[in-house]
Formats: structure tokens, sequence, C-alpha cells
């Protein structure tokens, strides 16, 4: 049974349309896919972030049981004209969240900065177990997920396990921000 860690970047059904997992082997790639989200350049990540509050988290599989789940809404800072706040901590301030978006125009999008904080993410990722996934293997992962992960994760979407990222509402297998090995 393999291991890997499945970054997960989703909203819930019935809210806005999104489902990724981004299943790999290596923080680094974990590191490049979640600095690409945060640079925000299309403003997705911040609505997603933002209005919708959107599961952001990496799951650990080892030798194919699920062992952990990593809330990334610590590690991730928002910067908006109000000032600077961990993500997680703005989305739970009801007050200054729902101040905020009631008074918005159009264009709030453009106000809103994402900055991730790896080092404290990568701290608390463990050394994956051999063997690790590899691109010509598939595998079914068991166990449920921790009582502190969002009860409206795409995660059993990424079941069985493939190396590759997917946007699951639609389907599409996306391309990761660095390169394959051949």
């Amino acid at each position: 049974m393999s291991s890997a860690f499945i970054l997960e970047l989703s909203v819930g059904p019935g809210g806005s349309r999104w489902a990724e997992t981004h299943t790999w082997t290596e923080p680094w790639q974990l590191r490049r896919i979640l600095e690409e989200f945060c640079a925000n350049d299309d403003n997705l990540a911040a609505y997603h972030c933002i209005s919708y509050g959107a599961t952001l988290a990496i799951w650990v599989v080892q030798s194919g049981h699920l062992v952990d789940f990593i809330d990334l809404h610590p590690y991730i800072l928002v910067t908006l004209p109000e000032g600077k706040r961990p993500l997680g901590e703005f989305r739970a301030d009801e007050d200054a969240l729902n101040a905020f978006l009631d008074g918005r125009e159009d264009d709030w999008l453009d106000d809103v900065e994402l900055t991730l904080f790896w080092d404290p993410i990568e701290e608390r990722l463990p050394k994956l177990e051999a063997p690790v996934l590899q691109h010509e293997d598939s595998i079914d992962f068991e166990g449920v997920p921790p009582p502190t992960a969002p009860k409206d994760s795409y995660l059993s979407f990424a079941n069985p396990l493939e190396l590759g990222s997917m946007e699951h509402e639609s389907g599409e297998q996306l391309e990761p921000p660095f390169d394959l090995p051949s």
C-alpha cells in the first residue's frame, strides 16, 4: 500500500463549483501549487476563501491509510484594505467578515492579497512511508477523516489515489505548476 499527500482546495457542494485535489508525494510539489493558489492571479482564490470559506487542507495517506488532516487556514495571511489577518481568524470573525463583504463594490477582489507561510506547514508534514505512490499506481486508501476535518470535503473523490491534480466538478485534469519527471 502506497503513501501520498492530498492537497484539497475546494468549496462544498451547493456553493461555488470548485473541487480540486492534488495528489503528490513531495512537499515541494504541494508548496508550488499553494504558491500559485496564493498568487491569486484570477482573484478566484480570494473569492473562494473569503466568500465561501473554502476547504484548504493537506490529507496524509501512509501505507494506504488516511492518518492526518492539516488545515491550511492558519498558514495563509489575508491582506485587506482594513489590515492583515490569518485567513482562519478572519473567517471566524463574523462581524468583520460580514462588514467586509457588505461594504465591497464589484471590484473588491482587487484589494485582497494572500500570503502563504510554508515553513510551519512543512514542519507538520511527516516523511511518507515507503513505498510512495508512483505514476503507474492506483490504490484505494482506507480510514475516516478526523473529527477536525470539514464535513463537506471532496476527499472521497481522491479515492482511489492516483498521482496528479484534478478538478472534480468539471472532471478536468490540471497541469501542475512544475515539470514532471519523464
